[in-house]
C-alpha cells in the first residue's frame, strides 16, 4: 500500500512539474534569482502628510487607468491630458469651480472610439483586447516642428503629445484643442530602434520626455507586453531599455538591460535623466553618455512609477525635488516582491499556477505619493491609509488641485491643495 501511495505522489509531482514547465513556457516566463536591496523603513510619521479622506474620485468608469497625467493652460482654460487604459487619450477641463467635463481626442490602437464595448481598460486585460484598442501611458507636451519628420511650415505649428504607446510604439497626436468633434490623428515616429531586428517591434514603451527636439524614452521589457507586466517582474531579467529619438536620425539605444525601466525626468541641473527602476532610481549622464555605476538612489520604500522634477512640494515648500507615485510598498517588514526576488521556484510556480488576475489582486497595493530632494533624499510622502486611490503612477498640479494618475483605478483622482494647510 506504501508503494502504491509512493508511486502515485511521485506520477502526480512529476505531472505538476510538466505542467508549470508548460505554463512558463506558454507564458515565456523562465525566472531567475533577482536580487534586490535590503527592505528599508517606511518613512517616519515626521515625513508623512496625511491626505487620508481628502482624495475624491473623478470620472468613475470613464477614465479608467489614468497613467500620464499632462496639465497646461490653453487660452485661458485649465486643461489636463490623460492616457487611458481603454487606449483613449482624453483632455479634461477645469472649470473655475473645480468642475471637470471630459472630451475624447482619439484611440491609439485600431479600435473606433465609437466602439465602448471592445476596449474595457481593465488592469488585467481580461478581455486579450488591449493591443488592439492601443495603451498609452507616457506622454509630453511639445511642437510639431521639433519631432515630425515631415514637417515643414514653420507657419502652422502647433502644440501636440507625444506619445509612449505600450503597443504602438512612439507617436505624436495633434489637433489636441480642438472643440469640435474632430478626432485627432495619431501619427507613428517609431516602432523599433537601428539596431533592432527589422520583425522586431518595441514591447513596452513607457515614459517619454522632450528637449531641443531630442526624445528620450525608455521601454521596460523586451520579452513581455504591459498586460502581463508582473510576470517581467518574475521573470527578473533586466531588459529594459532607454532610448533617444530624433526627427533626423531616427531611434538610437543608449542604455540597456535596465530592471524595469519606467518613469523618466531630467535632472535639475538637466545634465542627466533620472531613471525608475523598480525599487531603485539611476542616474544617466547626458554629457558622458553613460549610465552612472551607482544607483541615484538605492532604494525606495515602494514600486516606483512616474517622476517628475518640481521646484516645490505639493505643500508649496519651495525646494528642488521629485516627485514620484508608489504602487506596492517596499519597506519592512515583508515585501512580497522582496520574499520571492530570491527563489525562482518560487516565482514559477506563481506563475503558472496562479492566474495572472489574481498575481495582481495579491499584491498589496500602496497609496502615496513619494517627495525626494534634489539629492535623492526623502523629504515627504503623501499618504491615504484608506487607499482610496491605489497604485498611485504620479502627482501633478493644475489650479487649486493635485491630480493622482494610476495604471490601476478606474477614475481620476484630486485633492486640494488647501487640504493640506
Amino acid at each position: 500500500m506504501l508503494n502504491i501511495a509512493l508511486k502515485f505522489f511521485i506520477y502526480a509531482v512529476a505531472v505538476l512539474a510538466i505542467y508549470i514547465k508548460y505554463r512558463l513556457t506558454s507564458a515565456g516566463v523562465s525566472p531567475v534569482s533577482s536580487p534586490l536591496p535590503e527592505l528599508p523603513n517606511f518613512p517616519t510619521k515626521d515625513l508623512v502628510v496625511n491626505i487620508t479622506g481628502k482624495v475624491e474620485k473623478l470620472h468613475v468608469h470613464d477614465l479608467v487607468g489614468p497613467e500620464c497625467i499632462i496639465p497646461t493652460i490653453h487660452k485661458g482654460k485649465e486643461l489636463l491630458f490623460v492616457s487611458l487604459a481603454d487606449g483613449r487619450i482624453a483632455r479634461v477641463t477645469q472649470s473655475e469651480d473645480g468642475t471637470t467635463s471630459v472630451s475624447t481626442l482619439t484611440r491609439t490602437g485600431s479600435i473606433p472610439i465609437e466602439d465602448t464595448q471592445t476596449c474595457k481598460g481593465d488592469p488585467h486585460d481580461s478581455y486579450n483586447s488591449e493591443q488592439q484598442c492601443g495603451r498609452p501611458l507616457g506622454m509630453y507636451l511639445t511642437r510639431r516642428s521639433r519631432i515630425d519628420p515631415d514637417f515643414t511650415n514653420d507657419e502652422q505649428d502647433e502644440d501636440v503629445l507625444l506619445v509612449a504607446d505600450a503597443y504602438q510604439g512612439l507617436l505624436m497626436v495633434d489637433a489636441i484643442y480642438e472643440e469640435s468633434k474632430t478626432i485627432s490623428r495619431v501619427k507613428t515616429l517609431a516602432t523599433r530602434s537601428g539596431n533592432d531586428d527589422p520583425d522586431y517591434s518595441f514591447h513596452l514603451l513607457n515614459a517619454v520626455l522632450e528637449k531641443n527636439g531630442i526624445v528620450y524614452f525608455t521601454e521596460t521589457s523586451k520579452a513581455f507586453q504591459r498586460r502581463r507586466i508582473f510576470h517581467a517582474v518574475f521573470d527578473g531579467k533586466p531588459t529594459g531599455r532607454l532610448m533617444k529619438y530624433s526627427k533626423d536620425d531616427g531611434v538610437q539605444v543608449l542604455a540597456e538591460n535596465i530592471y524595469m525601466a519606467n518613469g523618466l525626468t531630467f535632472s535639475h541641473d538637466e545634465k542627466s535623466l533620472i531613471i525608475v527602476s523598480g525599487i531603485q532610481l539611476l542616474k544617466y549622464s547626458l554629457e558622458e553618455e553613460a549610465m552612472s555605476p551607482e544607483p541615484f538612489v538605492n532604494v525606495i520604500p515602494g514600486t516606483g512609477d512616474n517622476i517628475e522634477h518640481f521646484d516645490s512640494t505639493p505643500s508649496g515648500r519651495k525646494i528642488n525635488c521629485y516627485w514620484l507615485g508608489l504602487g506596492s510598498k517596499f519597506a519592512k517588514p515583508k515585501s512580497l516582491l522582496k520574499l520571492v526576488s530570491e527563489k525562482p521556484m518560487l516565482k514559477s510556480i506563481l506563475c503558472a499556477l496562479v492566474p495572472y488576475k489574481t498575481i495582481v489582486e495579491l499584491i498589496p497595493k500602496l497609496s502615496a505619493l513619494l517627495v525626494l530632494d534634489e539629492d535623492g533624499n526623502i523629504i515627504e510622502v503623501y499618504q491615504d491609509v484608506s487607499n482610496t486611490a491605489v497604485w498611485l503612477s504620479e502627482g501633478r498640479v493644475l489650479g487649486d488641485y493635485i491630480y493622482l494618475g494610476s495604471w490601476y483605478n478606474p477614475f481620476l483622482a484630486r485633492f486640494k491643495k488647501a487640504a493640506l494647510a
